[in-house]
């Protein structure tokens, strides 16, 4: 029950610090949007001035549509499904590589804390070809879907 214990503090500690610092920086990457959109309508106010056509078109839609910030502006460019399969594959290559480093290490520890890292190497083996299984089943999801649509083209 300890290393259980000292493993979920060796994982939770940098995932949940992980977890602030890519808010942190998608924060970070907002707020330079917004001040870049800001200065923007700035410069534009301060080259046209206060003639009347000005006001009214700053009244109009188009204004408000052109300095809207929107979040999907700051989303990456990689397709939903394509993103999550890349990271299937990545959670997958990384637990089957701590699974079976668990696993070899295994051998060179004392017996009593054999039965601990032959537990977690071996969730974590079956983990990690879980996830890079379910990535390729969404894959060819994705290709099936894909043809289906090519299809009704």
């Amino acid at each position: 029950m300890e290393g259980f214990f000292v493993a979920s503090v060796f994982i939770g500690i940098p995932w949940v610090l992980g977890s602030v610092y890519r808010t942190h920086l998608a924060h970070q990457r907002y707020m330079r949007l917004l001040q870049l959109k800001a200065d923007m309508s700035a410069r534009m106010l301060d080259r046209l001035g206060a003639e009347p056509n000005v006001l009214e078109f700053l009244k109009s839609e188009a204004p408000q549509q052109m300095f809207d910030v929107k979040l999907a502006e700051l989303t990456p460019r990689v397709p939903t499904p394509y993103a999550r399969m890349l990271t299937a594959i990545q959670i997958g290559i990384v637990m089957l590589c701590g699974g079976g480093a668990f696993l070899y290490i295994r051998q060179y520890m004392p017996l009593h804390s054999q039965e601990e890292l032959l537990v977690f190497g071996t969730l974590g083996v079956a983990v990690g070809v879980g996830a890079i299984l379910s990535a390729a089943a969404a894959l060819m999801m994705a290709r099936m879907f894909q043809t289906i649509e090519a299809g009704r083209a």
